[in-house]
């Protein structure tokens, strides 16, 4: 009995075993084992995981970093380029108008000696405007205009307008053309001569033989010191065909020769001009048709103009005296023909604006008619100015007026003094 019970502990111990085989190798996959391949077992490191993430967030930042430098330094470079840019550009523009302050006044000077014979005594000084604009070109002329309304011996030049076109050699600092809504010219500057050569926009002359095109040309000639010495004047005539455009070049005519001298102070002292027939009148080439001289005196702010024609004219030849007060607004201009049968006064008086207000007119001694300027400053105004002629008679007074704007007139009744409606 004692044998039988010790081996059965060792029998189940060997079928115990033997279970335990069995089911491992239940287990295996008979695919696997059939297979050469060996077995790939990936095991996940949770540790260089955490590694490779902190070194991505870093070079991440290091990136942006890299190109947040690179985009400041990149804005860093267009903006100094822009400012260079710009101040360059201004300093371009500066330069410009530097130049037209002080060579654009005696062009736009010789050119107003040069459409007509008004005397210019001063002009103003051409400022610069912040940096990219000139004011405007002023100038006090010797006016005869006795009917215009404000002040016509201040003359005004706007330079600051957008109208006025201007181009400018910039390489050879040369003033090239001026295109204005009144003048438009080219000009050729010489500097070793002095000249400047300005030339107009031509016109048609129409004629039975067939049309021309006119080009005149004004050639100026200036003093060591800068003042227009002599103002030369041609005209060239083209032929024109049907279609109205400019063909060959015909012929040459001088039209006109003026000549200028100076006070010490540059105020203008003697003015001569020569005028010539031209082949037009049917006289000989370059023959002299016409000269006047004008002589002038000045005593503080009395200025006294001796004008002589040749060949003599008794009617226009003689004195005229120009007074201005304090302001420089003229008081009166008086003139005194040489043979002293005539002598003719206008008397201004002016408003608080400093425009006329009304211009006298004395006739050997006595007034015998007047204009008064009346202003309408309301922007609804039918007329901004009007003119208003008062007629006088020997007794001193007026008994008709006229409304040279409107053209109503009425009268004044000579027993009552009363004044008819306007009508």
């Amino acid at each position: 009995m004692m044998k039988n019970s010790q081996k059965t502990p060792l029998l189940f111990f060997i079928l115990l075993n033997f279970l335990s085989f069995t089911q491992l190798t239940a287990q295996v996959n008979p695919d696997t084992i059939k297979s050469d391949e060996p077995v790939i077992i990936i095991l996940n490191d949770s540790t260089n995981a955490v590694s490779d993430s902190t070194m991505i967030r870093e070079q991440f930042i290091k990136d942006s970093i890299a190109q947040r430098e690179a985009f400041i330094r990149d804005s860093l470079i267009a903006r100094e380029k822009f400012i260079k840019d710009s101040l360059y550009h201004r300093k371009l523009i500066l330069d410009s108008v530097t130049f037209l302050k002080q060579n654009l006044p005696k062009f736009i000077e010789a050119d107003i000696k040069s459409n007509n014979e008004e005397i210019i005594l001063y002009t103003e000084p051409v400022r610069i405007i912040g940096d990219s604009a000139l004011s405007d070109f002023k100038y006090i002329i010797l006016s005869q205009k006795f009917d215009a309304p404000y002040a016509p011996w201040r003359q005004t030049v706007e330079l600051s307008k957008n109208s006025l076109k201007i181009n400018i050699d910039t390489i050879n600092k040369v003033i090239k053309s001026v295109r204005s809504p009144k003048e438009h010219y080219s000009v050729i500057y010489n500097p070793n001569s002095k000249t400047v050569k300005i030339t107009k926009r031509g016109t048609i002359l129409k004629k039975r033989a067939g049309n021309l095109y006119k080009v005149p040309t004004n050639t100026i000639f200036f003093d060591h010191q800068g003042r227009v010495k002599k103002i030369k004047t041609t005209e060239q005539y083209f032929e024109m065909n049907e279609k109205y455009q400019k063909g060959g070049l015909l012929y040459t005519d001088i039209k006109q020769i003026k000549e200028f001298n100076y006070f010490p102070d540059g105020v203008l002292s003697f003015y001569k001009v020569v005028n010539y027939c031209g082949r037009e009148t049917g006289k000989e080439k370059n023959e002299v048709c016409h000269t006047v001289t004008y002589t002038i005196h000045r005593e503080g702010n009395k200025f006294t103009i001796e004008k002589k024609n040749i060949p003599e004219n008794v009617y226009s030849d003689g004195t005229l005296i120009f007074e201005f007060d304090d302001h420089f607004d003229m008081k009166s201009m008086q003139f005194n023909n040489v043979s002293k049968d005539l002598s003719r006064k206008c008397i201004i008086e002016l408003n608080d604006d400093r425009y006329v207000k009304r211009y006298l007119y004395e006739k050997n001694g006595k007034i015998n008619k007047t204009i008064l300027i009346n202003y309408n400053n309301n922007p609804d105004a039918k007329y901004k100015v009007e003119k208003i002629v008062c007629y006088f008679e020997d007794d001193g007074i007026s008994y008709y007026q006229k409304n040279v704007t409107t053209g109503k007139s009425r009268k004044r009744d000579k027993l009552t003094l009363k004044w008819s409606p306007w009508k």
